[in-house]
């Protein structure tokens, strides 16, 4: 059966409504995705995360413990 040209008309409406459905469940899934990485980031950012440090540094601060 090939699904790019559905002989009824029933098929064709249940074909246009799977894939509106599936264009509404992509968008949402993407502006989730978007809305939880912003905050990730930021929670990130708040907890000095993001910032390098010094490598040698915190090496010789286990030495010296």
């Amino acid at each position: 059966m090939d699904y790019n040209s559905p002989t009824t008309e029933r098929q064709q409406k249940a074909v246009k409504q799977a894939r509106n459905i599936f264009l509404v469940l992509l968008a949402t899934g993407l502006s989730i995705g978007v809305i939880v990485s912003i905050g990730v980031i930021k929670l990130m950012n708040y907890f000095g995360l993001t910032e390098k440090t010094n490598q040698m540094e915190i090496i010789r601060e286990k030495i010296d413990q």
